[in-house]
């Protein structure tokens, strides 16, 4: 079905007919004077020729007397309606320019008159239209946390500015969400603030008012070297435009003194907050790359600073490009590997060395990928870790080893899993309850796995893990804290915590043969635990030296690939003819 379209006449709008011809109010007012004048004269004559015996005759001149009082009468008119119109005129002109886009048009009418007085009304809402305009203005193109132009004006330079050359810094605050999560979002705005600040006067050398000086209403002046670009990209992210000739050496500068002004502690209230910064830059100019595909390079380029450990940066190349394409290929394979059944596990076992038998296994994460092969988790965890793709694997896990257990029990293996819990999981205030009524709508009772922690996330808010570990305990998970070593634990607050045992991380065990110093912390650590009635599990052990090492400073259990390698489900119930009662771990 087809809407008729009005068609609007244009010529009314623009007001090329309207107040000419019969349509003006002049030339409307003088006829009828003129009308008026003449009906009055002919009614005048009538009256007295009827009411008199004489009969009254005009003379030539007396007609032309007639017609001149006439035409005085409409001349006047025609004077006077002109002084009244012209204040109309002058502020249809004014309405015209503010209607075209010209709100800085004054409204020129200026008299006592009601026309004065609907002009004065004119300008009042012209005033209050400027203001709206300005705020708006605001909200567009200025972040309203930090006060920094916003990712709309850095789009804007970009399209308008198609062959701009120079470079791009992307910034990522390094720890920025476990602030933010810890802390609150007020306290994460007055970050960003003084982030914000650092990194202009510290990091740049420039001001917020001499950068505004620079990205004037009408251009943006992007040639002089004191107008170094500072944008609020998203979040905690942000972009520095560095144009002109600046050399490669001259940007590295830059980032380095960003990097050095956001390494410096935050004191917020009475809190010392303690992030950093990750710098991605892409350069300018390159005719096969348009700016807008050179600021997502910045970005690529951003977080391989970030994989090379946080607090530094990055220029883009060809092998970054080739990373990029290889992440975006399996996060858009990663969309179909759960529903094909592609997400499988491993075990590996664990080893009890007070009997130097299998205590249980650990059920490590592979992706069967189709083309690729088998890939370990080091390859694409963190390529499908955004969003809730960690979530989905562990459900995934979750429901697999789920659906062994049954078996290995049949097989004579007794077993109870431990499942590496998501960071953005145990966020959640109804974690507990949940996972609780998920394993049950498996089919397997919470008494059945052990759940683990890593250190970093219990440590990030210890009250809601304390919550959740004891919620979980009472409904009958094994509880263990992983990755132990690898942060800057409150031994008080994680004395406090419910768990079962502590796993010391590899990172401390692969040089605990050559390392004193790492010989004393796995000492300190297994002491401690076995003070709080904690058992204590060394995984990564791939030799016999650390083997003996690891028994003689008195861990409990042991596991690597020294001990044995992660095998598919099948190859373990064929392994397994153990009278033992093992105790299989999930992890991935």
């Amino acid at each position: 079905m087809k809407v008729a379209v009005m068609e609007v006449d244009t010529e009314l709008i623009t007001g090329r007919i309207l107040g000419r011809g019969l349509n003006s109010l002049r030339v409307r007012f003088t006829l009828m004077i003129g009308t008026f004048c003449s009906i009055v004269a002919a009614l005048v004559f009538y009256l007295l020729e009827a009411g008199s015996d004489f009969t009254h005759t005009l003379t030539t001149l007396g007609y032309i007397k007639l017609v001149a009082s006439i035409a005085a009468a409409s001349g006047f008119t025609y004077y006077m309606t002109g002084r009244l119109t012209r204040p109309i005129q002058n502020l249809k002109a004014s309405t015209e320019a503010i209607a075209s886009g010209d709100y800085s048009a004054v409204v020129t009418v200026d008299c006592n008159c009601e026309v004065g007085g609907l002009a004065e009304s004119f300008r009042k809402m012209v005033a209050r239209l400027n203001d709206n305009v300005s705020k708006i203005n605001t909200l567009a193109y200025e972040d309203g946390v930090t006060g920094l132009p916003n990712r709309a004006v850095l789009s804007e330079i970009i399209d308008r500015n198609p062959d701009l050359k120079g470079h791009v810094l992307f910034i990522d605050l390094d720890r920025f969400k476990q602030v933010n999560d810890l802390y609150g979002h007020q306290v994460g705005d007055t970050l960003l603030q003084m982030a914000a600040t650092r990194m202009m006067v510290d990091g740049l050398e420039i001001t917020l008012d001499g950068m505004n000086r620079c990205l004037t209403p009408e251009s943006v002046n992007l040639e002089s070297a004191g107008c170094r670009l500072l944008f609020r990209f998203a979040g905690d992210e942000f972009v520095v435009l560095v144009t002109g000739s600046a050399g490669d050496k001259d940007v590295t500068d830059i980032a380095q003194q960003i990097i050095r002004s956001l390494a410096e502690p935050f004191v917020i209230g009475e809190r010392q907050v303690q992030i950093g910064a990750s710098v991605g830059i892409a350069v300018l100019g390159d005719e096969a790359v348009d700016a807008a595909d050179t600021l997502k390079y910045a970005d690529m380029a951003m977080y391989e600073a970030k994989s090379r450990g946080r607090g530094t940066y990055a220029f883009f190349d060809d092998q970054m490009r080739d990373r990029a394409t290889d992440r975006c290929e399996l996060e858009r394979d990663f969309l179909h590997a759960i529903a094909n059944d592609e997400i499988i596990v491993h075990y590996q076992p664990k080893i009890n060395l007070a009997s130097n038998s299998v205590e249980g296994y650990e059920a490590l994460v592979r992706w069967a990928h189709p083309t690729r092969g088998l890939l370990y988790p080091g390859s694409f965890l963190d390529v499908v870790g955004t969003g809730d793709g960690l979530e989905r694997i562990g459900r995934k896990v979750m429901s697999i080893v789920a659906t062994d257990i049954p078996k290995l029990r049949a097989s004579g293996i007794s077993c109870r899993v431990a499942v590496n819990v998501c960071p953005t999981q145990f966020a959640d205030d109804e974690f507990a309850d949940r996972l609780t009524d998920y394993v049950k709508s498996l089919g397997v009772a919470p008494s059945n796995f052990e759940l683990e922690v890593t250190e970093a996330v219990a440590m990030l808010d210890v009250e809601k893990a304390r919550k959740h570990l004891l919620a979980l305990k009472r409904a009958g998970f094994k509880l263990s804290i992983d990755d132990f070593g690898m942060g800057f634990s409150n031994l008080a607050q994680l004395s406090k915590l419910p768990y079962d045992s502590l796993k010391i991380d590899r990172s401390l065990i692969s040089d605990i043969v050559t390392n004193h110093d790492s010989r004393i912390i796995v000492s300190a650590i297994v002491s401690m635990a076995h003070g709080l009635g904690h058992t204590v599990v060394a995984e990564g052990v791939e030799t016999a030296t650390q083997l003996e090492i690891l028994r003689l400073l008195g861990c409990d259990t042991l596991q690597g690939y020294y001990l044995g390698i992660p095998v598919p489900f099948i190859d373990l119930i064929a392994e397994a003819s153990r009278p033992t009662e093992p105790v299989a771990a999930v992890g991935f």
